[in-house]
């Protein structure tokens, strides 16, 4: 029997889509539940602390590996957690979280101190000056110092935060 090209095409579409092919479908999952849980284990690989970038990546895996095995995260959240780990300043001296503007907002510069009318302040005191120091969008990059992410056009994280992840909204009990 002879199948039309464009048919098995169809076909082969069709049981991806309905998670056919042998594999099962996997389902959505949102890991900012996890990333909660996973943030109370994590305390132990001592950001702040960490002697090395890999050592403190080394440490959240093993961790996150744990908690997947116990069942207390899903196994498709794993990669994203140690993403985050990664992807920080966390056994990095020196290191700094940067936000690049991406697109820039208004400055209201009829208030004393001036007020972004339009964006969010980059500055850490939430005043400006110029509309170059109001942004609607950014983009975080991990830089080796202040002066590297001024040179991009940045601004270094006021927040205090480690990574370019989002922090995760976990509920307080």
């Amino acid at each position: 029997m002879r199948i039309h090209p464009q048919t098995a095409a169809t076909l082969f579409v069709a049981a991806l889509l309905c998670g056919g092919l042998g594999r099962p479908a996997l389902a959505t999952v949102d890991c900012e539940a996890a990333r909660c849980t996973a943030q109370d284990a994590l305390i132990g690989c001592g950001c702040p602390d960490a002697v090395n970038h890999g050592q403190y990546v080394s440490c959240v895996a093993h961790a996150v590996n744990d908690l997947a095995r116990h069942d207390a995260i899903p196994t498709n959240c794993k990669g994203k957690v140690k993403r985050c780990a990664a992807r920080s300043t966390c056994g990095k001296p020196g290191f700094v979280v940067c936000q690049i503007p991406t697109e820039f907002g208004s400055c209201d510069t009829t208030t004393i101190p001036g007020t972004c009318s339009v964006g969010t302040s980059l500055l850490c005191d939430g005043t400006c000056s110029a509309d170059t120091d109001c942004a609607v969008a950014t983009k975080c990059k991990i830089k080796s110092s202040d002066t590297r992410c001024a040179a991009a056009g940045g601004v270094v994280d006021c927040s205090g935060a480690t990574t370019c992840c989002a922090a995760p909204t976990c509920a307080t009990p």
